[in-house]
């Protein structure tokens, strides 16, 4: 796979604007996250994210998507249910076209 990530987000990540209590990005994307499967497991639709990110008080999370094994701008916000029984369970809470938009619309709003 390729995981180039997107430069919006480098440019964040470069500039140390990765912890903002209660979220928190990543400086060094895992690939192998635990959350990155739990998502596949989760999502009915046969969709793949890239986690970089997650709001602590409520664990949501945030990935860009991963389309024909290569990492994407469109990111996904989304709730793991963690359960075993996840059929019918919606783990999309929302999607944004790239970084800055999310970065808009459902971050810095929150903070307000």
């Amino acid at each position: 796979m390729n995981y180039e990530i997107p430069n919006s987000y480098n440019w964040f990540a470069k500039l140390n604007l990765t912890q903002f209590i209660p979220r928190s990005f990543e400086t060094e994307i895992n690939p192998n996250s635990s959350i990155n499967e739990r998502f596949k497991i989760e999502c009915e639709q046969n969709r793949e994210v890239l986690t970089f990110g997650r709001r602590q008080d409520m664990d949501t999370f945030v990935g860009f998507e991963i389309k024909d094994g290569k990492v994407t701008e469109n990111l996904v916000v989304f709730y793991p249910s963690f359960g075993q029984n996840v059929k019918g369970w919606d783990i999309i809470d929302s999607e944004h076209s790239d970084f800055f938009e999310f970065m808009q619309k459902r971050f810095l709003n929150g903070m307000l």
